[in-house]
């Protein structure tokens, strides 16, 4: 027979050819297993990397915080201390208010006072002045 399709096929040890195959099998799967984990390793190396850099910027964020903490703290110290002036000044104006009502009041008797001795003293005059 002069065929294409007719081999002979005797004297082949076809476990050797299934082990072949097995074997490129197996090396294919481990190629792929190896691929998977170097994928996944670069994936985690670059997950480390961006973590770190993360930690870098809320290190600085911290400790700008910190540094704006301290200014709000400066500042509330300064805010208490001027309250405390505001508050003094005003219980002085209070003070010198209270003070000024009450020396206004006495002027005002005063002044009363001294127009009712210069009315007696002004008819007291005409009455001495018309006699005389």
């Amino acid at each position: 027979m002069n065929n294409l399709y007719d081999f002979n096929l005797q004297g082949l040890d076809f476990s050797t050819v299934n082990s072949a195959k097995r074997l490129s099998s197996i090396l294919d799967d481990m190629n792929s297993l190896a691929e998977y984990k170097r994928k996944k390793d670069e994936a985690l190396f670059k997950t480390a990397e961006a973590s770190q850099e993360q930690k870098k910027l809320l290190l600085q964020q911290l400790e700008e915080v910190r540094e704006q903490n301290k200014l709000l703290k400066e500042s509330n110290l300064a805010l208490k201390e001027n309250y405390l002036t505001l508050k003094e000044l005003y219980k002085m104006a209070k003070n010198e208010a209270e003070r000024n009502a009450k020396e206004a009041r006495q002027n005002k008797i005063f002044g009363w006072v001294s127009f009712a001795v210069g009315t007696v003293i002004a008819i007291a005059g005409i009455v001495v002045g018309n006699i005389v």
